[in-house]
């Protein structure tokens, strides 16, 4: 009688170390799908980024203005151009090959881009 319950108890332990293994062997292929697929949607993702900054780098463009020194911050420069129109400009690394100081009325030469709506300055020169 002890060797029929030891073999029916060593049978139940066996069918469910199987059934546990069944169903873990099932949560292991839908983690390894699901964690693929992340990884795909990563790769497409870093991929749509990198393009955009290709593109973006590749339309700014050095633009250059010349005009009068309205005003002159540590930040910023405005300008009235030769049509009268006033226009501002980020200084952020912006380098200066200038004889005198920024001060108003002094005519410069402005290299400049555009990025995210903004004008910055590249190079500040005396006009020519």
């Amino acid at each position: 009688m002890k060797k029929k319950m030891i073999a029916a108890a060593a049978a139940a332990v066996l069918v469910l170390a199987a059934v546990m293994t069944a169903c873990g062997g099932k949560d292991t292929k839908e983690s390894q799908t699901a964690a693929e697929t992340e990884t795909e949607e990563t790769t497409a993702e870093e991929e749509s980024q990198t393009e955009e900054e290709s593109q973006t780098e590749e339309a700014k463009e050095e633009l250059t203005v010349t005009g009068e020194i309205v005003a002159a911050g540590m930040s910023s420069i405005t300008i009235r151009t030769e049509d009268g129109s006033e226009e501002s400009y980020l200084k952020e690394d912006t380098k200066v090959e200038m004889k005198g100081d920024q001060v108003e009325g002094t005519m410069v030469t402005i290299t400049y881009e555009e990025r995210d709506g903004m004008n910055y300055a590249l190079l500040i020169t005396d006009a020519q």
